[in-house]
């Protein structure tokens, strides 16, 4: 596994994948209301 710093440029892929598992994997455990508010689609 190859590690590096954060670069700004690194930013879009980041919030996607934030939203992406928020919405994925923790829909499981959460409601639809809880999901959108610690990830919404506004910031997404």
């Amino acid at each position: 596994m190859l590690l590096r710093r954060f670069h700004e440029t690194d930013i879009d892929q980041i919030i996607t994948l934030f939203y992406e598992a928020v919405h994925t994997i923790n829909k499981q455990d959460y409601t639809q209301e809880q999901v959108n508010a610690w990830a919404s689609s506004s910031s997404y």
